[in-house]
């Protein structure tokens, strides 16, 4: 479960005041935090909410004071943030309506890692990472090996990842990967690129499609689904790496192990919509559609056999 604004909390850190968080559930928690925290000052929880009775949660403060005023709430001191969160999960997440003290963005921030760096993504795409060195934050943005950047707080440099990977959708728009991903973002299925180089036919690549918790391709004995773009007059090709053309066509590539792989269906290249349907009512039933594959098999091999006997 995505603690989001908890998490933009501890990157941005909260200044002398405390910021409020609301549960699922309606109840509050205000915390208290530095930049780039792994540790929260002070997590105040409003009556109702009750921490777990663990080591985390043992530096209770008994002088309650909470902005200049008394209050019936339980006050804790030095509470680890991911034990917030591990709170905030308990009582169903984040409430959809908080304070607007932080703008609507289309990035999410995810907690710090061990080295310190804070994963920002987009959905289920990751835009990069963002760490605070030296007062300033800097980025890693996806694909890049040096850090950048000088940015004076978190969500700066969370807003520069991802318009960072929106001038690079721009600029790869119509690369067939993206036109793919696009088509099916709004489906939720998770892909995974493949890559590899082939003997005496060059570099391939790929969308492998998941079917439910299914390692990565080469897959063993789940079902999976594998999409690509070639020309229709080379049926060697197998890419996502380049523009989509008229003379193109996407082939879905059904699978059950590594050995068996069956045609699922072919598309025209503008046909993104229909690839799109069918990799859902793949996702949604792998074996009907693994059925009607190996229908449509037999079928061409029989016409396949009939052409062949009457030419003879």
């Amino acid at each position: 479960m995505l603690t989001e604004r908890l998490n933009r909390i501890a990157a941005a850190g909260t200044g002398r005041e405390y910021t409020r968080i609301r549960l699922a559930d309606s109840l509050m928690a205000y915390v208290k935090a530095t930049p780039n925290s792994t540790v929260l000052e002070e997590v105040y929880l409003a009556p109702g909410l009750a921490a777990p009775d663990t080591a985390d949660w043992e530096a209770e403060d008994d002088e309650l004071v909470l902005t200049g005023q008394s209050a019936s709430g339980t006050l804790y001191l030095e509470v680890p943030a991911d034990a917030v969160g591990e709170l905030i999960e308990q009582h169903g997440g984040e409430h959809a309506t908080q304070d607007t003290d932080f703008p609507p963005v289309g990035f999410q921030i995810y907690p710090a890692d061990d080295s310190g760096r804070y994963p920002v993504r987009r959905g289920d795409r990751r835009l990069g990472y963002m760490a605070r060195r030296a007062r300033v934050w800097q980025v890693l943005p996806l694909g890049a090996t040096m850090w950048s950047g000088a940015f004076a707080c978190s969500e700066d440099a969370a807003d520069h990842l991802l318009k960072t990977a929106e001038a690079a959708d721009r600029h790869t728009a119509r690369r067939a990967e993206w036109v793919l991903r696009d088509a099916l973002a709004e489906c939720g299925l998770p892909l995974i690129r493949g890559s590899r180089a082939v003997l005496g036919q060059g570099p391939t690549s790929w969308l492998d499609i998941e079917q439910l918790h299914r390692p990565p391709y080469p897959t063993g004995d789940e079902p999976y689904l594998l999409v690509y773009l070639r020309r229709q007059d080379d049926e060697d090709e197998m890419t996502v790496d380049r523009e989509i053309t008229d003379a193109d066509e996407w082939v879905a590539l059904l699978g059950a192990d590594d050995d068996t792989q069956l045609r699922g269906a072919t598309f025209a290249a503008a046909d993104t919509a229909a690839l799109a349907a069918y990799v859902v009512d793949w996702h949604r039933d792998p074996e009907a559609a693994w059925t009607a594959a190996l229908a449509a098999d037999h079928a061409r091999r029989l016409a396949a056999l009939n052409a062949a006997a009457s030419r003879s």
